[in-house]
């Protein structure tokens, strides 16, 4: 029988879900590496009747882990692996937003929201006298930046605003997070040849840093440990995670 090319490049998406749930699997987004990792724990037992080698070897698992390297920073994604909770902010009208000043020349003061910057922005004193856009301050993405010759003092500003809908991320204020994973996958190197994987239980660890600054695309590596799943019982179902791949004949 003539061997025929099985190589393997593999993409695809993976798509998840918090472990022991029927929630739907959701795209993860786009995501150029997914590794799965074995330790072993090797113990050997000598030969010494003569002739060397070792007359019996036992390796156990110890660890089976994995890498993710994610391009899309979502408030989901970043959360998974800076153990965060997520805030939700709606979108509307904020009415006289109390924000502290020193009324200096340059500061910024910001907004506790992201503004909608198309619609209607009024700032006041403490006291509620107007002040002018350009004259008082300059407006940006963030809060005011205070001119010079500003009427801002350390009495502070009220700002009314359209707020933006939102995530807020409170970081480290959460626990680690067990998904369960299923990797819709392509091998590039057979045409698109459709595989699978699914990984039972997946604990996520903390991401070693987050690139805020930088002139490359920003990747969240998150690190993650394949855990058994206990309500794996069968003996012929592993509890680990399962790969589908095509039975092709010469």
């Amino acid at each position: 029988m003539a061997q025929i090319d099985r190589s393997f490049i593999g993409e695809g998406i993976p798509y998840g879900r918090a472990y022991q749930t029927q929630d739907p699997l959701l795209d993860m987004g786009n995501c150029d590496a997914f590794g799965i990792s074995f330790a072993t724990d090797r113990q050997t037992l000598p030969n010494y009747r003569g002739g060397g080698g070792n007359r019996n070897v036992r390796e156990r698992v110890t660890d089976v882990t994995s890498t993710v390297g994610l391009y899309d920073l979502t408030d989901t994604n970043l959360a998974r692996i800076t153990r965060s909770t997520i805030q939700s902010i709606a979108a509307g009208v904020v009415t006289d937003e109390a924000a502290t000043a020193a009324g200096v020349e340059g500061e910024l003061i910001p907004f506790k929201n992201l503004p909608d910057l198309t619609a209607p922005v009024t700032v006041k004193t403490a006291g509620g006298e107007a002040l002018v856009a350009g004259t008082d301050y300059l407006l940006t993405a963030h809060g005011l930046l205070r001119t010079s010759g500003s009427a801002i003092t350390e009495a502070g500003v009220l700002l009314t605003y359209t707020k933006l809908k939102a995530s807020a991320l409170q970081i480290l204020n959460g626990s680690p997070v067990e998904l369960e994973i299923f990797i819709a996958g392509l091998n590039d190197a057979q045409s698109g040849e459709p595989y699978s994987l699914h990984l039972r239980r997946v604990k996520f660890g903390m991401l070693s840093e987050i690139p805020v600054f930088g002139q490359d695309y920003l990747k969240l590596e998150g690190p993650a440990e394949l855990l058994a799943d206990p309500l794996v019982i069968s003996n012929d179902i592993s509890k680990f995670c399962e790969m589908v791949i095509l039975d092709k004949a010469a």
